[in-house]
């Protein structure tokens, strides 16, 4: 994919896609950051490389834009039992969050090569990146008129055929009992399900972050803080991505029909089906270590 390589009128750094994370924040807190902790943001997020990537391919959008951040970040997947992916992809796909950036960009482009359309579910933060804006659906908890367009778009995605692909843990992975894994599912993919008669179908994406990520997780538990820091260092963690290779296992897909006649509970089958998704990597390690 060739970026644009022509645009005089404006720099990397104040194009019409860039990302000035002191005007995000300040629309959400309402007030003005301090210019000393406006930079450092600045430099953490990696402001400057991500709208010198806006500048060089903001002139495409949805899925040429998935494929051109897939080159950009030299990263290559593969599907693991690409065989059980159904023939039709009017499903919800869902899967576990080890990554909280590139796990949304690379499984969003392998839904979409392999069905030729697809919406993510994702936080309205990262709905401001704008050529991504016809390929994600905006996660919006809050009351009012952006709540309500969000609850509208989601809606009429799930009344499409278009496939939909969804992280239900709604935040990264972290170390819990030991173990990198998810905070527990929310339902509301269940229900969905069940509402739309869209199938489930159970992946597990492999893949880490690094040490440090794990250590401010560590220290903001033992400081009993209410504000995630490693939240700040995602992005960070974005660019240490570059050349990886990851595979997502696929699992069997799990019909609507049966969820609406389990007697689970939408919360009890979320969990159920949150444990699926780490069963196919036991599964998958297993096989790794007959060889």
């Amino acid at each position: 994919m060739q970026p644009l390589t022509e645009q005089p009128q404006y720099s990397s750094q104040d194009h019409p896609l860039a990302i000035h994370i002191g005007k995000v924040l300040e629309e959400k807190a309402g007030k003005r950051l301090p210019p000393f902790v406006l930079r450092l943001l600045e430099r953490i997020i990696h402001q400057r490389e991500i709208n010198d990537v806006l500048y060089r391919y903001g002139h495409l959008d949805g899925m040429d834009f998935l494929e051109a951040l897939m080159g950009e970040f030299a990263v290559t997947t593969e599907w693991v039992h690409p065989e059980r992916l159904p023939e039709s992809g009017r499903c919800i796909f869902v899967c576990n969050h080890p990554l909280g950036g590139m796990d949304g960009i690379s499984l969003s482009y392998m839904l979409g090569k392999r069905y030729g359309d697809v919406r993510y579910m994702v936080t309205d933060f990262l709905y401001y990146l704008r050529p991504l804006q016809s390929v994600f659906l905006p996660v919006n908890n809050r009351q009012g008129s952006q709540g309500r367009e969000s609850i509208t778009m989601l809606q009429e995605a799930m009344r499409s055929d278009v496939p939909i692909g969804t992280f239900p843990a709604g935040s990264c992975s972290r170390i819990f009992d030991g173990k990198l894994q998810d905070r527990p599912w929310h339902k509301t993919f269940v229900s969905q399900a069940i509402a739309n008669e869209r199938d489930i179908v159970p992946l597990h994406y492999v893949g880490q972050n690094s040490r440090h990520f794990y250590w401010i997780w560590h220290i903001k538990e033992a400081l009993k803080m209410k504000f995630d820091p490693g939240q700040a260092l995602l992005p960070d963690e974005l660019f240490r991505a570059r050349g990886s290779h990851f595979k997502v296992i696929v699992g069997e897909p799990i019909s609507w029909q049966s969820l609406r006649d389990s007697g689970l509970t939408p919360q009890q089958e979320a969990q159920r089906i949150r444990a699926l998704s780490y069963q196919l990597r036991d599964e998958y390690d297993a096989t790794l270590t007959k060889r």
